[in-house]
């Protein structure tokens, strides 16, 4: 080995030894967690790291923890697994605001006693995620968040169903030397897929995921809604940790899909499934602006059964009328029928005598007008007034 090469490695193993490796991460963070958010002294004084397949996880799991789905990006699951005494002391914490020095007595673990530790595992994620400097190191500890509760090892093997997993198991003194207990977190290896394949025949680098891939990969964040209420701003001012909602009794078989702009894209029952909660959708409903058309939506459908129309004996479905051809009808005056005389009006001989009526000249110009000179006030031309005072009018 060359001088530069030692000189190269010497240098490497400092920086290693000063990097955040997710070991260390954990450690700093549970720390810091435990004194800001619970006020309790909680210390890593043990720390291991291995790679694991998906069959052999049952070996590494009791029943007498708490076991922890974790929903995590990308539609990873991950899991943790929680001694009981950790749980116990995170209880006593909350409750009481202090940790017996006694080992708490064994007890079935219930939902309860995971929803008081589900936010020391959202931070403990969200804050080592933050200190971590390396890509590979961010992959495997990716920001998970608290999912569900499982009842057995049986149903938590079930819910990992990832080929490959990290272990990271944390021994932890609780409370300053009263007692120690575990925390192992199960998190699915990620393989970061190559940014660019180059193609052998042009050289060129092209995408490696195809724009299918890259859609289907985008985050969609839905909301389930289980009802509405409607409160006074006093009361609504008034509500404390504790209080109780009262909802409508078929909540959780009328729950809504939202999207984060308030807009209904499904609906649904909530239930669970293998200890996960899970939502039974509906089937679509066909609305004014996407009619069901197709012969395959007939049946989400609720209409009559109308059967075809069958044959009328006269050759065709009008009930026996005699067929017409078409092409035998002519066009010409002569095929027409001859149509009867008409009947005279009756009534006609009662039109007034219409005989006295003067008439009109052959000639282009009219007849002369009849006398007027019955109309009052024209009996005599020189009664008109005079016009001698008009001004001339000249015409162009």
């Amino acid at each position: 080995m060359s001088v530069l090469q030692r000189k190269a490695q010497a240098g490497k193993q400092e920086h290693q030894a000063r990097a955040m490796t997710v070991p260390k991460a954990l450690r700093v963070s549970l720390a810091k967690i435990a004194d800001q958010m619970f006020d309790m002294a909680l210390a890593v004084i043990g720390a291991t790291q291995e790679r694991c397949g998906g069959d052999a996880l049952s070996d590494k799991m009791d029943d007498a923890s708490l076991l922890v789905v974790l929903d995590g990006p990308r539609g990873n699951v991950g899991g943790a697994v929680i001694g009981a005494e950790l749980v116990a002391a995170m209880i006593q914490q909350q409750t009481t605001g202090k940790v017996t020095k006694e080992a708490p007595a064994a007890r079935p673990l219930t939902s309860t006693d995971a929803a008081l530790c589900a936010p020391l595992l959202d931070a403990l994620f969200q804050r080592s995620h933050g200190l971590l400097e390396e890509d590979a190191d961010r992959d495997i500890l990716c920001p998970y968040k608290f999912g569900a509760r499982v009842e057995n090892a049986r149903l938590f093997g079930l819910a990992l169903d990832a080929n490959e997993y990290h272990i990271v198991k944390l021994t932890i003194d609780v409370a300053g030397g009263a007692f120690q207990s575990n925390l192992m977190l199960i998190l699915p290896v990620f393989e970061r897929a190559p940014e660019h394949i180059v193609s052998e025949e042009t050289g060129v680098a092209a995408p490696a995921q195809t724009l299918e891939k890259s859609v289907m990969n985008l985050r969609a964040d839905l909301t389930a809604v289980l009802g509405r209420l409607k409160l006074p701003l006093d009361k609504l001012s008034q509500l404390v940790p504790g209080d109780v909602l009262t909802l409508k009794p078929d909540a959780f078989d009328t729950v809504e899909i939202m999207t984060c702009d308030r807009r209904v894209v499904s609906r649904g029952a909530m239930g669970q499934i293998e200890g996960q909660r899970a939502i039974q959708l509906d089937n679509a409903v066909a609305r004014p602006d996407h009619p069901a058309r197709r012969a395959e939506d007939r049946e989400g459908l609720d209409l009559p059964q109308v059967d075809p129309l069958k044959e009328a004996p006269g050759g065709n479905d009008f009930g026996g009328l005699p067929d017409i051809d078409i092409g035998a009808i002519e066009h010409e005056p002569e095929g027409l029928p001859d149509l009867p005389d008409l009947p005279a009006l009756e009534g006609a001989d009662g039109l007034p005598d219409l005989s006295d009526l003067p008439g009109l000249s052959e000639d282009t110009e009219m007849a002369a007008l009849p006398d007027l000179s019955d109309l009052p006030g024209l009996s005599d031309e020189d009664e008109l007034p005079s016009l001698e005072d008009m001004p001339d009018f000249k015409i162009a």
